[in-house]
Protein backbone atom coordinates (compact mmCIF):
# COMPACT_ATOMS: atom_id res chain seq x y z
CA UNK A 1 0.00 0.00 0.00
CA UNK A 2 1.41 3.48 -0.90
CA UNK A 3 2.37 5.67 2.06
CA UNK A 4 2.11 9.46 2.23
CA UNK A 5 3.82 11.73 4.75
CA UNK A 6 1.84 14.93 5.34
CA UNK A 7 3.48 18.07 6.77
CA UNK A 8 0.81 20.43 8.10
CA UNK A 9 1.37 24.06 9.07
CA UNK A 10 -1.70 24.85 11.21
CA UNK A 11 -0.86 28.57 11.32
CA UNK A 12 -0.81 29.13 7.52
CA UNK A 13 -3.26 31.67 6.11
CA UNK A 14 -6.54 31.63 8.02
CA UNK A 15 -5.76 28.32 9.64
CA UNK A 16 -7.45 26.02 7.12
CA UNK A 17 -5.44 23.00 8.22
CA UNK A 18 -8.37 21.16 9.83
CA UNK A 19 -10.49 21.40 6.68
CA UNK A 20 -7.52 20.35 4.53
CA UNK A 21 -6.77 17.33 6.72
CA UNK A 22 -10.41 16.25 6.57
CA UNK A 23 -10.40 16.47 2.78
CA UNK A 24 -7.09 14.63 2.53
CA UNK A 25 -8.28 11.88 4.88
CA UNK A 26 -11.40 11.26 2.78
CA UNK A 27 -9.58 11.24 -0.54
CA UNK A 28 -6.62 9.11 0.55
CA UNK A 29 -8.93 6.57 2.20
CA UNK A 30 -10.84 6.18 -1.07
CA UNK A 31 -7.56 5.68 -2.94
CA UNK A 32 -6.30 3.23 -0.26
CA UNK A 33 -3.24 5.32 0.47
CA UNK A 34 -1.87 5.08 4.01
CA UNK A 35 -0.65 8.35 5.55
CA UNK A 36 0.93 10.03 8.58
CA UNK A 37 0.36 13.67 9.56
CA UNK A 38 3.04 15.79 11.20
CA UNK A 39 2.05 19.24 12.53
CA UNK A 40 4.90 21.73 12.31
CA UNK A 41 6.40 23.40 15.36
CA UNK A 42 8.59 26.46 15.70
CA UNK A 43 12.27 25.77 15.14
CA UNK A 44 11.85 22.58 13.11
CA UNK A 45 13.86 22.03 9.94
CA UNK A 46 11.34 20.66 7.47
CA UNK A 47 13.97 19.49 5.00
CA UNK A 48 15.59 17.20 7.56
CA UNK A 49 12.20 15.78 8.58
CA UNK A 50 11.31 15.03 4.95
CA UNK A 51 14.64 13.35 4.22
CA UNK A 52 14.28 11.15 7.32
CA UNK A 53 10.73 10.10 6.41
CA UNK A 54 11.75 9.22 2.86
CA UNK A 55 14.27 6.78 4.31
CA UNK A 56 11.39 5.29 6.31
CA UNK A 57 9.58 4.12 3.22
CA UNK A 58 7.18 6.95 2.38
CA UNK A 59 6.34 7.22 -1.33
CA UNK A 60 4.71 10.66 -1.36
CA UNK A 61 5.19 13.92 0.55
CA UNK A 62 2.25 16.32 1.00
CA UNK A 63 2.66 19.94 2.13
CA UNK A 64 -0.40 21.57 3.74
CA UNK A 65 0.26 25.27 4.16
CA UNK A 66 1.39 28.37 2.33
CA UNK A 67 4.41 29.13 0.17
CA UNK A 68 6.78 29.17 3.16
CA UNK A 69 5.76 25.65 4.16
CA UNK A 70 5.99 24.39 0.58
CA UNK A 71 9.43 25.95 0.09
CA UNK A 72 10.75 24.38 3.31
CA UNK A 73 9.39 20.95 2.35
CA UNK A 74 10.94 21.21 -1.12
CA UNK A 75 14.35 21.60 0.50
CA UNK A 76 14.11 17.98 1.60
CA UNK A 77 12.66 16.70 -1.67
CA UNK A 78 14.97 18.18 -4.31
CA UNK A 79 16.76 15.42 -6.17
CA UNK A 80 14.54 12.70 -4.70
CA UNK A 81 12.19 10.46 -6.69
CA UNK A 82 9.15 10.92 -4.40
CA UNK A 83 6.67 13.51 -5.71
CA UNK A 84 5.20 16.44 -3.81
CA UNK A 85 1.50 17.04 -3.31
CA UNK A 86 0.28 20.51 -2.27
CA UNK A 87 -2.88 21.53 -0.43
CA UNK A 88 -2.63 25.33 -0.39
CA UNK A 89 -3.89 27.02 2.79
CA UNK A 90 -1.73 30.15 2.77
CA UNK A 91 -2.47 33.73 1.68
CA UNK A 92 -0.83 33.92 -1.74
CA UNK A 93 -0.18 30.23 -2.60
CA UNK A 94 2.00 31.32 -5.50
CA UNK A 95 3.46 27.93 -6.44
CA UNK A 96 0.02 26.29 -6.33
CA UNK A 97 -1.36 29.00 -8.61
CA UNK A 98 1.65 28.71 -10.91
CA UNK A 99 0.95 24.98 -11.32
CA UNK A 100 -2.85 25.40 -11.49
CA UNK A 101 -3.35 23.35 -8.33
CA UNK A 102 -6.89 23.95 -7.00
CA UNK A 103 -7.19 26.26 -4.00
CA UNK A 104 -10.20 24.25 -2.82
CA UNK A 105 -9.04 21.66 -0.25
CA UNK A 106 -11.23 18.82 -1.58
CA UNK A 107 -10.16 19.36 -5.17
CA UNK A 108 -6.48 19.63 -4.21
CA UNK A 109 -6.72 16.43 -2.16
CA UNK A 110 -8.47 14.62 -5.02
CA UNK A 111 -5.61 15.62 -7.31
CA UNK A 112 -3.14 14.02 -4.90
CA UNK A 113 -5.17 10.81 -4.47
CA UNK A 114 -5.82 10.05 -8.12
CA UNK A 115 -3.36 8.15 -10.35
CA UNK A 116 -0.09 10.14 -10.37
CA UNK A 117 0.20 13.03 -12.80
CA UNK A 118 3.28 15.10 -12.07
CA UNK A 119 5.31 17.93 -13.52
CA UNK A 120 9.04 18.40 -13.04
CA UNK A 121 9.86 21.90 -11.82
CA UNK A 122 13.09 23.85 -11.42
CA UNK A 123 14.61 25.19 -8.21
CA UNK A 124 17.69 27.04 -6.99
CA UNK A 125 20.31 26.09 -4.40
CA UNK A 126 21.79 28.73 -2.11
CA UNK A 127 24.24 27.79 0.63
CA UNK A 128 23.15 24.17 0.75
CA UNK A 129 19.41 24.97 0.95
CA UNK A 130 16.92 24.63 -1.93
CA UNK A 131 14.42 27.39 -2.82
CA UNK A 132 11.74 27.48 -5.46
CA UNK A 133 10.20 30.96 -5.92
CA UNK A 134 12.60 33.91 -5.89
CA UNK A 135 15.79 35.29 -4.36
CA UNK A 136 16.79 38.93 -4.26
CA UNK A 137 19.27 41.56 -3.15
CA UNK A 138 18.19 45.17 -2.70
CA UNK A 139 14.64 46.48 -2.20
CA UNK A 140 13.07 43.01 -1.90
CA UNK A 141 15.46 41.99 0.88
CA UNK A 142 14.84 45.26 2.71
CA UNK A 143 11.10 44.62 2.44
CA UNK A 144 11.41 41.01 3.63
CA UNK A 145 13.53 42.10 6.58
CA UNK A 146 11.14 44.92 7.49
CA UNK A 147 7.91 42.90 7.42
CA UNK A 148 6.98 41.16 10.67
CA UNK A 149 5.52 37.65 10.68
CA UNK A 150 2.43 39.05 12.42
CA UNK A 151 1.80 41.52 9.60
CA UNK A 152 2.52 38.84 6.97
CA UNK A 153 -0.13 36.63 8.57
CA UNK A 154 -2.65 39.42 9.04
CA UNK A 155 -2.29 41.38 5.81
CA UNK A 156 -0.58 39.00 3.33
CA UNK A 157 0.83 40.76 0.26
CA UNK A 158 -0.40 44.11 1.55
CA UNK A 159 2.18 43.87 4.35
CA UNK A 160 4.91 43.65 1.70
CA UNK A 161 3.39 46.57 -0.25
CA UNK A 162 3.39 48.77 2.85
CA UNK A 163 6.98 47.88 3.62
CA UNK A 164 7.95 48.51 -0.02
CA UNK A 165 6.50 52.03 0.06
CA UNK A 166 8.57 52.82 3.15
CA UNK A 167 11.77 51.17 1.96
CA UNK A 168 11.74 52.72 -1.52
CA UNK A 169 12.52 56.10 0.08
CA UNK A 170 15.37 54.65 2.15
CA UNK A 171 17.24 52.31 -0.18
CA UNK A 172 19.92 53.83 -2.40
CA UNK A 173 21.35 52.46 -5.63
CA UNK A 174 24.53 50.44 -5.12
CA UNK A 175 27.25 49.12 -7.37
CA UNK A 176 26.42 45.41 -7.64
CA UNK A 177 28.45 42.90 -9.65
CA UNK A 178 26.32 40.17 -11.22
CA UNK A 179 27.85 37.14 -12.95
CA UNK A 180 25.50 34.88 -14.92
CA UNK A 181 26.89 31.62 -16.32
CA UNK A 182 30.41 33.02 -16.06
CA UNK A 183 29.77 36.43 -17.66
CA UNK A 184 30.10 39.32 -15.17
CA UNK A 185 28.93 42.90 -15.32
CA UNK A 186 28.63 45.79 -12.84
CA UNK A 187 25.27 47.55 -12.38
CA UNK A 188 24.17 50.63 -10.44
CA UNK A 189 20.99 49.02 -9.14
CA UNK A 190 18.34 48.97 -6.43
CA UNK A 191 17.33 45.35 -7.03
CA UNK A 192 18.77 42.12 -8.36
CA UNK A 193 16.11 39.40 -8.38
CA UNK A 194 16.52 35.76 -9.41
CA UNK A 195 13.07 34.46 -10.32
CA UNK A 196 11.71 30.97 -10.89
CA UNK A 197 8.03 31.86 -10.43
CA UNK A 198 6.25 33.41 -13.41
CA UNK A 199 3.51 35.04 -11.32
CA UNK A 200 6.07 36.90 -9.23
CA UNK A 201 8.00 37.89 -12.34
CA UNK A 202 4.86 39.38 -13.90
CA UNK A 203 4.23 41.31 -10.67
CA UNK A 204 7.72 42.81 -10.79
CA UNK A 205 7.87 43.58 -14.49
CA UNK A 206 4.79 42.83 -16.63
CA UNK A 207 6.59 43.75 -19.86
CA UNK A 208 9.49 41.38 -19.21
CA UNK A 209 10.08 37.96 -20.75
CA UNK A 210 7.96 35.01 -19.65
CA UNK A 211 9.40 32.97 -16.79
CA UNK A 212 8.08 29.49 -16.05
CA UNK A 213 8.75 27.19 -13.14
CA UNK A 214 9.54 24.31 -15.52
CA UNK A 215 11.54 25.96 -18.34
CA UNK A 216 14.96 24.71 -17.19
CA UNK A 217 16.44 28.10 -16.29
CA UNK A 218 16.07 31.06 -13.94
CA UNK A 219 15.38 34.67 -14.84
CA UNK A 220 17.70 37.38 -13.50
CA UNK A 221 16.05 40.80 -13.28
CA UNK A 222 18.14 43.91 -12.51
CA UNK A 223 16.51 47.27 -11.85
CA UNK A 224 18.77 50.31 -12.24
CA UNK A 225 17.87 53.84 -11.19
CA UNK A 226 19.40 57.27 -11.66
CA UNK A 227 17.42 59.46 -9.25
CA UNK A 228 15.64 59.01 -5.91
CA UNK A 229 12.25 59.28 -7.63
CA UNK A 230 12.87 56.49 -10.13
CA UNK A 231 11.81 53.66 -7.82
CA UNK A 232 8.52 55.17 -6.52
CA UNK A 233 7.74 56.20 -10.11
CA UNK A 234 8.36 52.61 -11.17
CA UNK A 235 6.07 51.25 -8.42
CA UNK A 236 3.23 53.67 -9.20
CA UNK A 237 3.40 52.91 -12.93
CA UNK A 238 3.44 49.19 -12.18
CA UNK A 239 0.29 49.43 -10.05
CA UNK A 240 -1.42 51.56 -12.70
CA UNK A 241 -0.53 49.09 -15.45
CA UNK A 242 1.45 51.69 -17.41
CA UNK A 243 4.87 51.21 -19.09
CA UNK A 244 7.53 51.09 -16.38
CA UNK A 245 11.19 51.92 -15.92
CA UNK A 246 13.08 51.11 -19.13
CA UNK A 247 16.33 50.73 -17.15
CA UNK A 248 15.63 47.11 -16.34
CA UNK A 249 17.83 44.26 -17.52
CA UNK A 250 16.85 40.62 -18.02
CA UNK A 251 19.29 37.72 -18.26
CA UNK A 252 18.54 34.01 -18.60
CA UNK A 253 20.61 31.86 -16.23
CA UNK A 254 21.13 28.22 -17.12
CA UNK A 255 23.87 27.21 -14.65
CA UNK A 256 24.69 29.71 -11.91
CA UNK A 257 24.49 33.29 -10.68
CA UNK A 258 26.89 35.17 -8.42
CA UNK A 259 26.04 38.51 -6.77
CA UNK A 260 28.72 40.68 -5.15
CA UNK A 261 28.50 44.15 -3.61
CA UNK A 262 31.18 46.51 -2.25
CA UNK A 263 29.55 46.27 1.20
CA UNK A 264 27.44 43.34 2.45
CA UNK A 265 23.75 43.54 1.52
CA UNK A 266 20.96 41.31 2.90
CA UNK A 267 19.71 38.45 0.73
CA UNK A 268 16.13 37.19 0.77
CA UNK A 269 15.00 33.84 -0.60
CA UNK A 270 11.34 32.84 -0.76
CA UNK A 271 10.51 35.75 1.55
CA UNK A 272 13.06 35.17 4.35
CA UNK A 273 16.42 36.83 5.01
CA UNK A 274 19.10 34.13 4.62
CA UNK A 275 22.38 36.06 4.84
CA UNK A 276 24.36 38.79 3.09
CA UNK A 277 26.28 39.19 -0.14
CA UNK A 278 28.32 37.75 -1.72
CA UNK A 279 26.00 34.94 -2.75
CA UNK A 280 26.23 32.08 -5.24
CA UNK A 281 23.04 30.57 -6.68
CA UNK A 282 22.97 27.27 -8.54
CA UNK A 283 20.26 26.51 -11.11
CA UNK A 284 18.56 23.14 -10.51
CA UNK A 285 16.59 22.20 -13.66
CA UNK A 286 13.83 19.64 -13.06
CA UNK A 287 14.81 19.37 -9.39
CA UNK A 288 11.59 17.70 -8.21
CA UNK A 289 8.19 16.39 -9.26
CA UNK A 290 4.92 18.01 -8.16
CA UNK A 291 1.48 16.44 -8.52
CA UNK A 292 -0.35 18.96 -10.70
CA UNK A 293 -2.64 19.31 -13.72
CA UNK A 294 -1.01 19.30 -17.13
CA UNK A 295 -1.44 23.00 -17.85
CA UNK A 296 0.03 25.83 -15.72
CA UNK A 297 -1.93 28.86 -14.62
CA UNK A 298 -1.89 31.88 -16.93
CA UNK A 299 -3.51 34.59 -14.78
CA UNK A 300 -1.49 37.86 -14.70
CA UNK A 301 0.40 38.64 -11.53
CA UNK A 302 -1.28 41.99 -10.91
CA UNK A 303 -4.72 40.37 -11.13
CA UNK A 304 -3.56 37.95 -8.44
CA UNK A 305 -2.44 40.82 -6.19
CA UNK A 306 -5.80 42.58 -6.60
CA UNK A 307 -7.65 39.33 -5.91
CA UNK A 308 -5.73 38.76 -2.68
CA UNK A 309 -6.30 42.39 -1.68
CA UNK A 310 -10.06 42.06 -2.12
CA UNK A 311 -10.39 38.66 -0.45
CA UNK A 312 -7.87 38.99 2.37
CA UNK A 313 -7.46 42.66 3.24
CA UNK A 314 -10.72 44.53 2.65
CA UNK A 315 -12.76 42.35 5.06
CA UNK A 316 -10.36 43.34 7.87
CA UNK A 317 -11.21 47.03 7.36
CA UNK A 318 -14.88 46.53 8.15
Amino acid sequence: MPKAFVILNPAAGKGGGEEACGALSRQLARARIDYEIHETRSGETFGEIVRARLQGGFDLIVAVGGDGTVSAVIDGLAGQSAPLGIIPTGTANLLARELNIPLDADQAAALIARPPRSRSIDAMRIGGRTYVLIAGVGISASVAGGTTRRNKSRFGLIAYLGAAILKMFEFRSRHIDVAVDGTARRYHAVEVAVANCGILARMLFPAGPDIHVDDGHLGVWILSTKTLLDYPRYLLRLIAGRPVNPRAHFIKAERNISILSSSPLPIQADGDIIGTTPVDIEVLPGALRVLAPDEPATSPGLDLARDIFIRQYLPRLK
